[in-house]
């Protein structure tokens, strides 16, 4: 076996050192570059998790939020329409349905526009334009109606102690009919009365009832003259209906140009007795 002297001992050991130092110098470069890697690639630290404010903000708007209330239902003004007519009525259906009524077509359709000459026909035409528009105009912020509504009674009721009335019975609508033009078709305007409690008794005692029938003249005919709060309007196949409820009426009758008043009903805004 070959000796070795102690010089090439120590030049042996000398190579290893060396050998063993560049290993390491390498291993501690591949772990700072591994280190210095763009976030999200591989052998990269993990990107930050804290949002910057504008991803904050955009993710707050795109959280759901509460879902917002129902819209109210739409209420209707305070002004009282007197005893309208059927043209009135159907002014009154096309503002609470949101529309406008084609005025000019109207007036223009009339007979005394259509037949008339080119020289009048101009100011008959601003005459009837400006009539139409006014009807319209009168019916702004209403959400009353007041009619009268004739009736007739019976004979007592001394079970319950009243009269029975045949008017504003269970499912009671009123129609109107309105030709705005000769060129138009006729349109029906319906009023329902929408109250669930019973509307059509009159509650009397028995002097009282015969007083009344004294005082109509022996006549079982009347009037009432009726206040009712419109609570909508809905279109149906045959033209819109009007919902309102009636809030009370007066009973009377008006013979022979004097006015009899004989008594007068009135009812809960909730429906209660």
């Amino acid at each position: 076996m070959p000796t070795t002297s102690a010089s090439d001992r120590r030049a042996r050991g000398a190579a290893y050192f060396a050998l063993a130092l560049a290993t390491l110098l390498s291993a501690c470069g591949d772990r700072q570059e591994a280190s210095s890697a763009a976030p999200g690639e591989a052998g990269g630290s993990p990107a930050p998790e804290a949002p910057s404010a504008a991803l904050a903000t955009a993710a707050g708007s795109a959280t759901p939020s509460a879902s917002p209330s129902a819209t109210p239902p739409s209420t209707f003004g305070e002004r009282q329409l007197d005893h309208p007519d059927d043209l009135q009525m159907l002014m009154l259906a096309y503002r609470l349905e949101g529309r406008e009524p084609p005025i000019a077509t109207w007036a223009g359709q009339q007979s005394r526009v259509a037949y008339a000459d080119e020289f009048q026909r101009p100011a008959l035409l601003q005459d009837e334009q400006g009539r139409l528009q006014a009807i319209y105009d009168g019916t702004a912020e209403v959400g009353r109606l007041r009619m009268n509504v004739r009736a007739h009674f019976g004979e007592y009721d001394s079970a319950r102690g009243g009269y029975y009335l045949d008017a504003f019975m269970p499912g009671s609508v009123f129609h109107f009919t309105a030709q705005p033009s000769p060129s138009e078709r006729a349109q029906r305007i319906s009023l329902q009365v929408d109250n669930p409690e019973e509307l059509n008794f009159w509650p009397l005692d028995a002097a009282a009832a015969q007083d009344v029938l004294t005082r109509n003249g022996g006549l079982r005919d009347v009037v009432l003259d009726s206040r009712l709060r419109i609570t909508g309007i809905n279109r149906r196949s045959e033209g819109p209906v009007i919902t309102a409820r009636l809030e009370g009426y007066a009973i009377g009758n008006d013979r022979y140009g004097r006015p009899v008043s004989l008594g007068e009903r009135r009812f809960s805004p909730a429906g209660g007795p």
